[in-house]
């Protein structure tokens, strides 16, 4: 007796831990097949803005708003350094004209007259992609990051006006100018070292500079480039609001002015120039782009079977990449489509009446000519001579 009723107690026991077993699925296992919903935004660290803003927060106001503003074009980055790498001679003037033909946005064309900077941006794009998409997803934060690596360098002694640059402290504002808007030096330094002891260990900041110097807490600069023009007064920052502000009555030169902002104020990305580059996190992707969405034209034939996709080819239908690529055709208003569909109805209309008339053309033809056979046949036939007489005649050429 007593063994059978262990045997039952552990039996239940062992029905009611399969049970439980049963009900604690991971949650990693329970997963929707084509679930492709967007991720959360995945906002940036402090640590990580100050590891990729370090390099360049200490360049002059004109340029770190052309650089922010490109940053968000990585594809055009790589076809404008590709470009200048083969017309290197290009300068001043001649580049200006060269460029007035590109479909680049105004800020890689202005990154195109520092060689430099561009070559960097294009190298290291993971670094320019993240830049660009930090600017996009927190754009006050990423101008208070700035301002907080500047006020860094100048409590360490370490930025100060020299002669290319006047810095300029207002209102707990650093603003870098430079002494001669028609000539730009691009500087580069070591951002370990030029804002003191970096206090963030595990996230280094990246270096843009020429490799193999030892530069220590020293700014250094590129050769000055030159400009016949004053540089970049169409942009600035406006540190209090935390934006780029445009100046759309100072339109560059290298810009068509059908290409140009048509309103002033804040600066706007425009996605047409992102090339197909995904956004990071959900509000980009609302605002710039689209939602990835798993469609029945993406979705392929598991068998795959040829006789099928001729048969469908014979048919006259489209294939997925045709409905996949096909051009998108603007919605018309309503007003227009009634227009478009009478003007149809007129056409098919005269059409018809078209083809009436030559149908009667063609019947009345047919009858006289009819007419015309029957009386020569009953003239020949009503007496011997005259049939041999009319096969005379038809043998004869006839009179011109």
């Amino acid at each position: 007796m007593k063994t059978a009723i262990i045997f039952r107690w552990a039996y239940v026991l062992f029905f009611i831990m399969f049970l439980a077993s049963c009900r604690t699925v991971p949650s990693q296992q329970i997963l929707v097949q084509g679930d492709v919903s967007p991720k959360p935004d995945v906002v940036y660290s402090q640590q990580e803005l100050a590891q990729m803003l370090a390099p360049i927060a200490l360049y002059p106001d004109a340029l770190l708003t052309q650089i922010l503003m490109a940053s968000t074009y990585p594809i055009e980055l790589i076809e404008a350094d590709r470009w200048v790498k083969k017309n290197p001679k290009l300068k001043d003037d001649t580049l200006d004209a060269e460029l007035l033909d590109k479909k680049w946005a105004p800020s890689v064309k202005t990154i195109c007259h520092f060689p430099s900077v561009l070559a960097l941006m294009s190298e290291r794009l993971t670094e320019t992609t993240e830049l660009g998409n930090a600017y996009l997803a927190q754009e006050a934060d990423v101008l208070a990051m700035v301002q907080k690596l500047r006020a860094r360098a100048h409590a360490q002694g370490n930025l100060t006006t020299t002669e290319q640059y006047k810095v300029i402290v207002e209102r707990e504002m650093i603003i870098i100018e430079p002494v001669d808007y028609r000539v730009i030096y691009v500087p580069y330094y070591d951002p370990f070292y030029v804002y003191g002891t970096w206090w963030y260990p595990a996230y280094r900041p990246y270096y843009w500079g020429p490799a193999g110097r030892n530069i220590g807490v020293n700014i250094l600069y590129w050769p000055g480039f030159h400009f016949s023009f004053i540089f970049g007064n169409w942009s600035y920052f406006d540190w209090h609001n935390h934006y780029i502000y445009i100046n759309v009555d100072n339109r560059p030169r290298y810009v068509r002015h059908d290409y140009w902002i048509a309103t002033p104020g804040r600066w706007l990305h425009a996605p047409k120039h992102r090339r197909g580059v995904a956004y990071r996190g959900k509000t980009t992707i609302k605002k710039y782009g689209k939602y990835p969405s798993r469609s029945r034209v993406l979705q392929r034939d598991p068998r795959n079977l040829p006789e099928r996709q001729n048969r469908d080819h014979k048919q006259g239908k489209r294939t997925e990449r045709e409905q996949l690529f096909r051009p998108r055709v603007e919605q018309k208003k309503p007003e227009e489509k009634r227009k478009d569909y009478k003007a149809l109805e007129k056409k098919l209309e005269q059409k018809k009446s078209e083809r009436k008339k030559s149908e009667q053309k063609k019947s009345e033809r047919k009858k006289s000519e009819q007419k015309k056979s029957n009386k020569s046949e009953s003239g020949c036939e009503q007496d011997g001579r005259k049939q041999k007489n009319c096969n005379k005649s038809s043998d004869r050429p006839g009179r011109r």
